[in-house]
């Protein structure tokens, strides 16, 4: 968001809740959608070529066989190939990007609450008591958004009642069939089994599985993280019943790269603004989406390009009233149908027993409007925020005043 604004010459300050030195593990998805917003940021040829790119995530049956293609890039269709990068490297190539602005970045700067919202500008404080005044607070602050709840304090995260258990592994101690493609999703009677490059030259790769698991609070969410061994015994269980590719990643799967992230999202708001529209929510905050489909920092992606390029065009004729509805209106309906898509995705991830229960059309399948191959993902990967901002801009500035 920063440097979108940055360079639109819309001054702004970066408050950062973690201290400098904190590392985020483990990796990201990104989409052509994605891509396109980092390379007008100058980001995207910073972490191409540390990450795997790729184009189609291949479904496979019990017998290795291919059974359905999903689309994640593709340059030729959509102008990118999707990369898998770390969540370090793209931090670290973004924190450059705005060292080499000059964009001020404030560490150690959690948000605490409103102090003052008035007509022109907000005061909120920060950190012990800091205070900081502009004409926008943007929370990009997580699904646990601290800036949400200052307006909208009945809003909490809800858990879907799965977690994906995780591990790294070696691609050479894999039991590959010749011409097996990675990235692949083996699915089995246990449900989807996903094998993931996640180094440049692919000799790592991320394997894990989803499980059903009860809702623990903060504490046994906590408990679960650190007990590397009851997550390695999870993914273990039925070891016997997939094929033989999946045995072998069981089999080499370290106990002490054991990982986990439980599904959550946040019920569908009404509104990602305050009523003076001067405090703005994006990315999680906004409209946490489970990652079965790769979107959720795509989208986020998403909203600050459009939003920053919406902002850059406020005018007497473009109020900030007008705009904001514009660009709410928009993205809404937008996150709504990747939302669909995602859960699409996530049935077909289900255990045979559990898909057989559900109605036509609930699994995504190479029959629906999602396949790639003839470019039917355009409506996902091809919109430019940009360019659709601008048309908003023309369409606000020609519209009759009230």
């Amino acid at each position: 968001m920063a440097l979108a604004l940055h360079g639109l010459n819309i001054p702004c300050t970066v408050y950062e809740t973690r201290s400098e030195d904190y590392a985020r593990d483990g990796g990201i998805m990104l989409a052509p959608n994605a891509l396109r917003v980092l390379d007008s940021v100058d980001v995207y040829k910073r972490v191409r070529d540390n990450a795997p790119r790729f184009d189609v995530l291949t479904f496979k049956d019990m017998q290795n066989k291919t059974t359905d293609e999903y689309y994640f890039g593709s340059e030729k269709l959509y102008g990118y190939s999707a990369m898998r990068v770390m969540r370090q490297e793209l931090l670290d190539k973004l924190k450059t990007a705005v060292r080499e602005r000059n964009i001020p970045l404030h560490y150690n700067a959690k948000f605490t609450n409103i102090v003052s919202d008035g007509p022109d500008k907000i005061e909120f404080a920060y950190g012990d008591g800091q205070t900081a005044s502009a004409a926008l607070l943007i929370g990009a602050d997580g699904i646990h958004s601290a800036v949400r709840s200052t307006f909208l304090p009945q809003v909490r995260p809800v858990y879907s009642g799965f977690v994906f258990i995780n591990s790294v592994v070696k691609w050479s101690q894999l039991r590959l069939p010749d011409n097996y493609s990675l990235p692949a999703t083996v699915m089995g009677k246990m449900g989807a089994f996903l094998l993931l490059p996640q180094t440049p030259d692919g000799s790592e790769i991320f394997v894990g599985t989803q499980r059903r698991f009860e809702e623990q609070d903060a504490a046994g969410w906590d408990s679960l993280r650190n007990d590397k061994q009851r997550l390695y015994d999870m993914l273990q269980e039925d070891k016997s019943e997939w094929p033989d590719v999946v045995q072998s990643a069981l089999e080499v799967a370290p106990v002490d790269e054991m990982g986990f992230w439980a599904f959550h999202s946040i019920p569908s708001l009404e509104s990602w603004t305050s009523e003076s529209k001067r405090i703005i929510l994006v990315g999680d905050a906004a409209h946490a989406i489970p990652p079965t489909a790769g979107q959720g920092a795509n989208q986020a992606f998403e909203d600050v390009r459009a939003l920053a390029t919406l902002l850059s065009k406020l005018s007497p004729d473009i109020t900030l009233d007008k705009a904001i509805a514009r660009w709410q209106a928009y993205r809404q309906d937008r996150v709504k149908k990747v939302l669909d898509l995602t859960m699409q995705m996530n049935a077909k991830r289900l255990p045979e027993y559990e898909r057989a229960k559900l109605p036509p059309g609930a699994i995504w399948s190479d029959q629906s409007l999602t396949r790639g191959d003839g470019g039917e993902l355009r409506w996902l990967y091809d919109p430019d925020m940009v360019q659709q901002a601008e048309e908003w801009a023309r369409e606000l500035k020609e519209a009759p005043r009230d």
